[in-house]
């Protein structure tokens, strides 16, 4: 099998919409991530993420952000943030987990600090199941303990979700609910399009908890990576980013084109075809998809491709964002919410529907705590992975409450 690495921008987005290239980055996590929708390839994928992307319309995202969101920012900083000190890594997931729950299908049962503690941990564990191709440790210790989260997860919240949908969809095909009164999440999704999916349940288990982890795992990796570069802008600039959730949302654009929360995908050539660089591929053969360097290809975003620079201008039909979203049939369904409306070059904001994204909001009330770095603990890279992780990130607030 040879192996070929793209890292030019345009041929890394040609490569991601190569329809015969299948995604093979989670292999060493499939007992998690196998067939789960960001794994899957031709007709089936193409039948299952037009089902659950009804979910994923721009009105939904931006009632979530302008409805839901604002609700739980707030209650989870005022739960959590009772000290002038902690662990962003930490306190991000517990603002994540949160709108993930929501998005995936599964229900709080008391809504106690122990069971949100739980949530936190699961997540991480499910995590792993995402790196673990660039983990260097036990890799078999990790699988046994991802399905032993599952395990739990299943018993402890996914069934009692899953049977309350189930009664509620019996109901709505009796006429007794309308649609519109059913739940918006991935779970109930599945559920009315059982028959069509015919998915094993051992499948619609790990689909959710895919998905409460793709919606909260890479959006705490972008907080992170934002956070840190934003205070050490703060450092030698002028800009004032409090309140100003326009220029923010530029800031938050440029960290993720920087850090894209999959610094590279893989994929398996499923027939012989030839790449944009003019290289012949043969069936079977795998491609690296190098998107961290594509995002600093200087031919498309200048000779300061690799710096922090919030402020450069983009070329036409260039996202700010870079590829960190992907392309072609893996391009990102959440990314509305996560990175809000991306404006073309020169186009004016429509203050009536723009979205900025859930990453600047909540760096936005970060701010308004006075967040800076904790210059006795500096925050610590993951050692262990090859894909730029935080270990921890601690941060100080000069008022933590927030003016509440």
């Amino acid at each position: 099998m040879n192996t070929v690495t793209v890292s030019k921008y345009r041929q890394v987005e040609d490569a991601l919409r190569q329809a015969h290239l299948k995604q093979s980055l989670y292999d060493e996590g499939a007992v998690l991530m196998d067939k789960v929708l960001v794994t899957l390839h031709g007709e089936e994928h193409r039948t299952r993420r037009s089902i659950e992307s009804r979910l994923f319309q721009r009105n939904f995202f931006r009632y979530y952000e302008t409805e839901v969101f604002p609700h739980l920012l707030s209650d989870t900083l005022r739960q959590f943030l009772q000290n002038d000190h902690c662990d962003l890594k930490d306190l991000g997931y517990r603002i994540m987990v949160h709108l993930s729950l929501s998005f995936a299908g599964i229900d709080r049962q008391n809504y106690s600090v122990e069971e949100a503690d739980t949530l936190h941990e699961l997540l991480n564990r499910f995590g792993h199941a995402a790196t673990l191709g660039q983990f260097s440790g036990d890799r078999d210790a990790v699988r046994r303990d991802i399905v032993a989260a599952l395990a739990e997860f299943n018993t402890r919240f996914f069934e009692p979700s899953r049977q309350r949908r189930s009664e509620l969809v019996q109901r709505y095909r009796r006429g007794e609910l309308s649609e519109e009164q059913l739940p918006r999440d991935i779970l109930t999704i599945l559920l009315l399009n059982a028959e069509k999916l015919a998915m094993a349940d051992d499948l619609v288990l790990r689909e959710v908890a895919f998905f409460y982890l793709a919606s909260s795992h890479t959006s705490v990796h972008t907080l992170l990576h934002a956070v840190n570069e934003i205070l050490h802008w703060q450092q030698g600039h002028d800009e004032q980013l409090l309140n100003d959730l326009p220029l923010l949302q530029k800031f938050v654009h440029e960290s993720m084109r920087l850090h894209p929360s999959s610094p590279e995908a893989r994929r398996t050539a499923q027939a012989d075809i030839v790449l944009a660089s003019g290289e012949q591929l043969h069936c079977g053969d795998a491609v690296v998809i190098d998107l961290q360097s594509a995002n600093r290809d200087t031919e498309i975003f200048g000779e300061d491709a690799a710096v922090f620079n919030p402020l450069r201008q983009c070329p036409a039909r260039i996202s700010r964002t870079g590829l960190s979203f992907g392309g072609g049939m893996h391009v990102c369904l959440g990314m509305n919410l996560v990175a809000g409306t991306m404006l073309k070059p020169g186009a004016a904001i429509d203050a009536q529907n723009h979205q900025y994204g859930t990453i600047a909001l909540v760096i936005n009330a970060l701010l308004q705590r006075g967040i800076e770095f904790d210059a006795d603990k500096p925050p610590q890279k993951d050692a262990q992975s090859t894909r730029d992780l935080w270990l921890n990130f601690p941060v100080r607030f000069k008022h933590p409450a927030g003016g509440e």
